[in-house]
């Protein structure tokens, strides 16, 4: 994907949060609350990245947000995987789950994080199973090591970033 298709994907995606970030920001879903997560290595060449989530996760949902391991050390912040309908910046599944690494920036007094910058989408095998979801990916994909405690997010229209858009993760 182009840099030209992120940045409308992010401007879409800053316009739709823009119009639902008040239900957003006051609630989350049953769902967005982890209970626990694992990053386990297969082979060489892939790791697994496994969440149990306080509730059923849907496939598709009007949701703007979804789940992140942090990287410990940089260059991007976060593997993500997210679902927002609405904003396609993903060729692999556009209207549902997909993941990409992310560069978080400070966040402002409404978001507890900017988004400021998003990769293209990745490959990522992505498997919900009731309230788990297990993503298989290669490792070449990842450009540090991850937490092994995920978060779950919600994306938000925040002026404060310079994307106009923030985050706000599940206490």
């Amino acid at each position: 994907m182009t840099s030209k298709k992120i940045i409308a994907a992010i401007a879409i995606l800053a316009l739709t949060a823009s119009v639902m970030a008040p239900a957003m920001a006051t609630s989350f879903a049953s769902w967005q609350k982890v209970t626990s997560g694992s990053v386990v290595p297969q082979n060489s060449q892939t790791t697994k990245l496994t969440l149990t989530a306080a509730d059923i996760i849907p496939k598709h949902t009007s949701v703007l947000g979804g789940f992140a391991w942090i990287y410990s050390g940089g260059p991007n912040t976060a593997f993500a995987v997210t679902t927002h309908n609405g904003a396609r910046d993903s060729n692999q599944n556009p209207n549902g789950w997909h993941a990409h690494n992310v560069l978080l920036a400070q966040g402002t007094g409404s978001s507890d994080a900017c988004i400021a910058g998003v990769s293209d989408d990745t490959t990522a095998g992505i498997s919900i199973q009731g309230n788990t979801l297990t993503v298989n990916e290669r490792n070449s994909t990842f450009t540090g090591s991850l937490s092994g405690a995920p978060v779950a997010f919600s994306i938000q229209g925040d002026g404060g970033c310079s994307s106009g858009l923030g985050i706000k993760i599940n206490p």
